[in-house]
């Protein structure tokens, strides 16, 4: 049975991204939010035609919103959260990558091979991140056995030898 991955611990890994995507999604809600109260409220009006004044019925029909945009208000939390959540499976394999990245080119040049969390998108860029890996670690390889036949290193005079 192979070994599961922990689940993340944070909730944001890439804030800039992942608050950007949760913005979006509560402007996307609040426009969702003032159709629907728009739309329930003009077809309340119409149902109501003939029976009440204007400035009744337009009152009536807007109390008969309140349930609704409550419900819709307290569900708003959990769809940020949810939208946080499921960013991660993106998010993360992203900072992953970026870190990976930084270690390859910094000065020792080198990095363990990538392996993303169970259920993350991308997990083919894993995939191809470590072959790219793999070939700069062969191509650094050559070049070290290069410089060692073309520059042998200089044996040390006798006398420090037998020291």
């Amino acid at each position: 049975m192979p070994k599961q991955q922990a689940n993340r611990k944070r909730l944001l890994i890439d804030p800039q991204v992942q608050w950007a995507l949760a913005l979006r999604v509560l402007m996307h809600w609040g426009m969702l939010m003032v159709c629907l109260l728009m739309a329930n409220t003009m077809l309340t009006l119409l149902s109501m035609a003939g029976e009440k004044p204007l400035t009744g019925a337009v009152g009536e029909a807007v109390r008969h919103q309140v349930p609704l945009m409550l419900v819709l208000l307290v569900l708003i939390p959990v769809f940020i959260r949810d939208t946080l959540k499921l960013s991660n499976r993106f998010a993360g394999p992203m900072y992953r990558l970026r870190i990976a990245l930084k270690e390859l080119g910094g000065e020792n040049g080198e990095t363990r091979p990538l392996k993303l969390r169970d259920g993350d998108y991308w997990q083919e860029v894993a995939g191809e991140f470590n072959a790219v890996r793999d070939r700069i670690e062969q191509l650094e390889a050559e070049n070290q056995t290069l410089r060692m036949a073309e520059h042998p290193p200089t044996q040390a005079p006798a006398e420090y030898t037998s020291l």
